[in-house]
């Protein structure tokens, strides 16, 4: 005669607050399962491990290890003034200090030997060489404007109630006479200057020379091509006659980064 057993969860006790695994059943707990063994217990959090001590600055190998620690040291010495931490930063920063010195030394005997990185051989720095290079500069500008008052004029923008205005145009005059470069004066007004009596009045040919972007700073100089009247800008403000024509011979003899 065969036995039936049959579970039943009715009237079945509840499990106890906190009981373990083998106390339960799926009939009381569903999310229990049917698991001959409980499952495995979650890892248990390893202790928080004590700070690591700080490197020794002298023992780092990149830059940014050692600026980020040369930073933390900082950090801990002003909000925290101690004399250790004061010390710490301090004994760090020289050590940083004699890093880059160092370098600097390095660096200038490797440019010494290297003709290739060294500027000197660009621009020579002594005073002979300096003067040697004026003088060629000075014959070198001399020759350019005498060449560009062929085919080119300055066109010389100003306002009447301009103070500079004023103080620009004999120098512009006396350019002209030493160099031979044309100069045309244009009033943004419909004023005159002195040296200028006869500047005609601007019509228009102010947007084109700025290629429609206006004159708004006088004075004002152009470099015009008279027969393509194609203009470059010189400069605003006051110049000195040095500084006009060693900006001409700039933009009309060199391209950029040839003489840096």
């Amino acid at each position: 005669m065969a036995i039936i057993v049959v579970w039943s969860t009715a009237g079945a006790a509840p499990t106890p607050a906190g009981g373990g695994w083998w106390d339960d059943t799926p009939w009381q707990n569903p999310e229990r399962g049917f698991n001959w063994y409980p499952p495995d217990a979650p890892p248990k959090k390893s202790a928080k491990k004590s700070e690591e001590k700080p490197r020794d600055i002298k023992d780092m190998k990149t830059m940014p290890e050692l600026q980020a620690e040369l930073a933390r040291l900082k950090d801990l010495a002003v909000m925290q003034p101690t004399r250790d931490n004061v010390r710490n930063y301090l004994e760090a920063q020289t050590y940083v200090m004699d890093k880059s010195a160092l370098f600097a030394d390095v660096a200038r005997r490797v440019v010494w030997a290297t003709p290739s990185v060294d500027y000197n051989n660009r621009s020579p720095t002594a005073t002979f060489a300096q003067l040697a290079r004026k003088d060629q500069r000075s014959d070198d500008q001399a020759r350019t404007l005498a060449e560009l008052s062929r085919d080119y004029g300055l066109m010389f923008f100003f306002r009447s109630d301009c103070p500079y205005c004023h103080q620009q145009a004999p120098v512009l005059k006396l350019l002209e006479q030493q160099y031979g470069m044309p100069v045309l004066g244009v009033s943004l007004d419909g004023g005159v200057l002195p040296q200028f009596p006869d500047a005609r009045r601007d019509n228009g040919v102010s947007m084109i020379v700025s290629q429609g972007q206006g004159i708004t700073a006088v004075p004002a100089l152009f470099l015009v091509h008279r027969a393509s009247r194609q203009a470059v800008p010189v400069g605003t403000g006051a110049l000195a006659i040095d500084e006009i024509v060693e900006r001409i011979r700039v933009l009309t003899r060199t391209q950029p980064g040839q003489e840096f």
